[in-house]
């Protein structure tokens, strides 16, 4: 067993003086792994007495390698609006509105180019409007499904394009009419009867001819030209803008699906040959689509108002935050790496960083995985190397066990070793997909309001050479 063990220990010592600093490789650790969990056995039955920081430390009289567990360094937290992200063409969108007790409120509106279903002449001889319907196909409901929102349609006024770039702060000029104005139930399990025989499930139907009928009408008055070509049809009708009004309490943000036949604007008429006839215009890959996200942050509870708002980052040591559809992220830094870089020679075996929620219940639910990367400059971002290592390894999803997430960033912090001179950037974690995904959550920072609270700390399981 001690012949054992001395190969291994020297194997790795001859790795870490050739390499000075770095980041073990998937078959060093786990070398270290075998020989970390024999050294316990050893120390078990031979030394009693050996602390928890020096396990393995004088496992031969000759080792030249002692490995070592901290979780004191100390870790920075704070939280900051996130920048608009990018919104066109996610096959999902939100309209509605939601206030959060501890975020604030939350509105969702959706920017849509409708395409024809098919080309066609005409609609034929003295077509009438009966009535146009917007029909939208749920997805799923964010906040109380027995909220009532009130549903506002505007013809858009200005072109938008499937070939730009728009983000979620992204505003289109409108025309003033609104043809909607409809109160409407938030809940993705709706049923509805058609004409008095279909029913309709997980779809929300709003009549936009019963205000105003000069939309229906404009789309039976498409001239010939537009008919017969989608490409100068949406130069005609350049599509919708659908917002709620914001609520002052409670509510819901449910989503629909885009690029479905159930999602769509239908025109009901008659002409002189025909009755009952309609007509019906879809979403599909090629429409222009733009989810559009505002928040009141002010709304929020005093200690998430002080530090997202008035920009108090010190609070971020009690709490911090995430948030989807653009809301919030938090930098997470590690002032006290250089007290291990002052140690000398420093593998680090494994970094992991534990991120505890502050919520015992998340309202409505954690979200299933944050993501974690790295700041290069104020506008540069970059995947840790850790991450490559594979989701099993790195970690971001919910612990639910534990109300919880991990994250292994060895390769990371090893990096940090490698020149403390360097200006520390940090990192961002945020909530995965955010784009189309509502959830928050409140995490325990680095000294929450009571030390019986777990808190979040780095874990270092680390290789010293003497």
């Amino acid at each position: 067993m001690k012949i054992i063990l001395k190969l291994l220990i020297n194997f790795t010592t001859k790795s870490l003086k050739n390499n000075k600093i770095f980041s073990l490789s998937s078959g060093i650790r786990k070398v270290l792994t075998f020989t970390f969990v024999l050294s316990i056995i050893i120390t078990g039955l031979f030394s009693c007495k050996k602390t928890p920081s020096q396990i393995g430390a004088q496992l031969l009289p000759d080792s030249t390698m002692q490995v070592y567990f901290t979780d004191t360094l100390a870790v920075q937290t704070y939280s900051l609006p996130l920048d608009s992200v990018r919104s066109d063409e996610k096959g999902t969108f939100f309209v509605g509105s939601i206030k959060d007790p501890v975020f604030g409120t939350t509105n969702a509106g959706f920017y849509a180019q409708f395409q024809q279903s098919v080309t066609h002449d005409n609609f034929g001889t003295n077509p009438k409007l009966d009535s146009l319907v917007l029909q939208l196909l749920f997805s799923s409901n964010f906040g109380d499904t027995n909220a009532v929102l009130r549903m506002h349609v505007y013809e858009l006024q200005q072109d938008i394009y499937l070939d730009s770039t728009y983000y979620s702060n992204k505003t289109v000029p409108v025309y003033p009419t609104d043809y909607a104005n409809i109160n409407f139930v938030a809940n993705p399990h709706t049923k509805i009867v058609v004409g008095g025989k279909d029913t309709l499930t997980r779809v929300v139907r709003f009549n936009l001819s019963n205000l105003n009928t000069a939309l229906g009408d404009k789309l039976l008055q498409t001239d010939t030209a537009a008919l017969d070509s989608n490409a100068i049809f949406i130069k005609y009708f350049k599509g919708l803008y659908l917002k709620t009004d914001q609520v002052t309490s409670g509510g819901a943000l449910p989503s629909f699906s885009s690029y479905t036949p159930s999602t769509a604007l239908i025109l009901y008429y008659h002409n002189d040959s025909t009755d009952s006839l309609h007509y019906t215009y879809y979403l599909n890959n090629t429409s222009a689509t733009i989810n559009q996200y505002q928040h009141v942050f002010s709304d929020g509870n005093s200690a998430f108002n002080k530090q997202i708002v008035q920009k108090d980052t010190l609070l971020g040591e009690v709490n911090y935050y995430t948030q989807g559809l653009a809301g919030v992220k938090t930098i997470i830094k590690f002032p006290d790496i250089k007290k291990l870089a002052r140690l000398g020679l420093v593998g680090i075996n494994e970094a992991k960083l534990i991120l505890p929620g502050a919520e015992p219940q998340p309202l409505f639910g954690a979200p299933y995985k944050m993501s974690l990367i790295k700041i290069l400059t104020d506008t540069s971002f970059q995947t840790l190397v850790d991450e490559a290592e594979g989701a099993n390894y790195f970690g971001g999803a919910y612990k639910v066990s534990t109300n919880s997430y991990e994250f292994r960033i060895t390769h990371y912090i090893q990096s940090l070793l490698k020149d403390t001179t360097k200006v520390q950037k940090g990192l961002i974690l945020y909530i995965g997909n955010g784009v189309v995904n509502p959830k928050r959550f409140v995490f325990n920072g680095p000294k929450p309001v009571s030390d019986t609270l777990a808190k979040t700390k780095l874990e270092i399981l680390y290789t010293k050479i003497n």
